[in-house]
């Protein structure tokens, strides 16, 4: 006799795969934001302790030598301070790769170049000195001297005003050419005086054309504009506390080596001002080595910024711009509450 197998259930029909693909979307949708936002949170702290720990490599550097690095003595000799605090960062292999006796560069104009003697320290990528937040290709062709490795921490030249947007003289900030700064000359406190601060890794590329959509990872290079001492100067006029959104609108000359090698202490590459506030809107400017640079990152809403003290705070782009520029200068005697920024 043969029997028949009775069916007591059935598969999903089309409704309901629909309506379970639905949940599963509308689960994914819900979850995502939240996974991204664990991520950012995790390379903010990332962050975080590589400022952390150039702040303890800047401070030990003090107590050893007696005063914070310089920019160098020179333009030949400019090794940036992040170079300089190598031996306190734990990167004894690297330091071995530079020798701070020959200069940074040889030749001159077009045909500058890093010294051979450096080329190897200079092509080294240090993830200490890496935001993970960024994602830019740290590694440089187009930029002054030769192929290096990027930065996305920079040192604080001062508020950018008068003429302190020049380091080759002395500024109002922490760091220039030949600076040899103490906590004792920190007259406004250490914990209200920026020492360093995030910048976005240049694009690597060369453009010209109106403002790109880019410009925060490339700035304006204005050559028009008049080299010369102390500053630079436009139709005869010393150029000071200019308006930079007047002088960018117009620039068709855009370059992308900002932050282009942690060891060479220029402003483009390892320096910053705090003229323009966090993640300015306004783009950028150089010329002949002088100018104005941000402070930027790719943290939504602010900036991780290092004070003289060793600590890290996250400053936001909102800060009224009198303030950030009054975080950057060490004796300028402002008086700055914590509930401004």
């Amino acid at each position: 006799m043969r029997t028949t197998r009775s069916q007591s259930g059935k598969g999903f029909t089309l409704i309901e795969l629909l309506v379970v693909i639905a949940i599963i979307s509308v689960l994914i949708s819900l979850l995502l934001p939240a996974v991204q936002s664990a991520r950012e949170a995790a390379r903010r702290i990332s962050s975080t302790n590589n400022l952390k720990q150039i702040g303890l490599a800047m401070h030990n550097y003090e107590n050893t030598v007696g005063c914070f690095p310089g920019f160098g003595h020179s333009t030949a000799f400019a090794f940036s301070p992040l170079a300089r605090i190598l031996p306190y960062m734990e990167q004894a292999s690297l330091v071995n790769l530079v020798n701070f006796n020959v200069p940074v560069y040889t030749g001159s104009g077009p045909n500058i170049r890093f010294n051979p003697p450096l080329i190897t320290a200079a092509n080294y990528v240090v993830g200490s000195f890496l935001c993970p937040s960024d994602g830019g290709n740290p590694r440089f062709t187009a930029n002054l001297g030769g192929d290096s490795a990027g930065t996305n921490y920079a040192v604080c030249t001062g508020s950018g005003t008068m003429l302190n947007y020049h380091i080759e003289i002395p500024t109002d900030g922490m760091f220039w050419y030949g600076s040899a700064v103490t906590i004792a000359n920190v007259s406004d406190g250490t914990s209200n005086t920026m020492m360093a601060s995030q910048i976005r890794l240049g694009n690597n590329l060369t453009s010209s054309g109106p403002k790109p959509s880019d410009f925060n990872r490339q700035y304006a290079s204005n050559t028009s504009l008049s080299p010369g001492l102390p500053g630079l100067s436009l139709g005869g006029k010393q150029l000071v506390n200019p308006d930079l959104a007047a002088l960018t609108g117009n620039i068709n000359s855009w370059r992308g080596d900002r932050g282009y090698s942690w060891l060479v202490g220029r402003l483009t590459s390892t320096g910053y001002s705090a003229y323009l506030p966090p993640n300015s809107k306004i783009p950028d400017l150089n010329a002949h080595g002088r100018g104005w640079h941000a402070a930027r990152s790719f943290h939504p809403g602010g900036v991780i910024t290092l004070m003289s003290d060793g600590s890290v705070r996250f400053v936001k782009d909102s800060i009224p711009v009198e303030t950030w520029r009054s975080l950057a200068s060490r004796n300028g005697g402002e008086v700055i509450s914590a509930d401004t920024y």
